[in-house]
């Protein structure tokens, strides 16, 4: 058990292996250290000295010979702390690495069939920010379940949502919190696209249903813009 609790606070098994020889010994020559260790003395000479680096082991030179001893195991206790008290310093600057490296780079996520789907529209809701959709044209009773439930969602949030789509489409849309906008009957729209915060979500509706969410402050600006542009020529209510 010690062993491996050891290893895990940063020593590899040789090292592990010396200085609970040490612990059991008390003060002692290289030779009886590689004896109960089980480890050659040539070999352990630079173990040793690994050890004194980590201020674990310390020596004394008697008659031109060194003994060593093994340090407190209280000091690895210490030697945690001060570690974890210099992650702390540092750990704010580390986060604002990380936002920047999300800020670089977009993530994208796939969710398949309901439950992905449901996943990724309560995120939507999460985000509790306005959104614009771009709504399929594509019926059925599965699309018609989570529209009402995304509507009654948005009502009780205090979400509003700009939607365009068709205007055989539009009575689904009824709702208080919702605006509709009319694209041209002529050209199919057979996925949803959502544009929220920072993230951009194309649902494709047919079965087993597939839910893309891309998330990137570039591209959700990017199609945010292509929303406004077709919101500004599409036919009013």
């Amino acid at each position: 058990m010690e062993e491996i609790v050891l290893e895990k606070l940063g020593l590899d098994k040789k090292e592990v292996g010396v200085y609970l020889a040490l612990l059991k010994l008390g003060e002692s020559s290289v030779l009886e250290v590689s004896r109960k260790a089980k480890i050659e003395r040539s070999h352990t000479y630079g173990i040793l000295e690994s050890l004194i680096k980590k201020g674990l082991v310390s020596f004394v030179t008697e008659n031109k010979v060194k003994r060593f001893k093994a340090a407190d195991p209280d000091i690895l206790l210490h030697q945690l702390k001060e570690k974890e008290a210099a992650l702390m310093e540092v750990l704010p600057k580390l986060r604002k690495m990380s936002e920047l490296k999300e800020k670089k780079e977009p993530t994208v996520d796939v969710f398949r069939g309901t439950r992905g789907m449901k996943a990724m529209l309560n995120e939507v809701l999460q985000v509790k920010k306005d959104y614009c959709l771009l709504c399929t044209d594509h019926h059925n009773k599965n699309l018609e379940f989570w529209i009402n439930h995304l509507i009654r969602a948005i009502e009780k949030e205090n979400i509003h949502e700009r939607v365009l789509t068709k205007k055989s489409f539009g009575p689904m849309l009824s709702a208080k919190n919702s605006i509709a906008r009319f694209l041209p009957d002529k050209y199919p729209y057979q996925a949803t696209t959502i544009i929220y915060s920072d993230r951009v979500g194309i649902i494709i509706w047919s079965e087993p249903f597939l839910a893309i969410r891309i998330q990137s402050k570039e591209l959700a600006n990017t199609y945010r813009s292509y929303f406004e542009i077709m919101w500004a020529v599409s036919e009013k209510e």
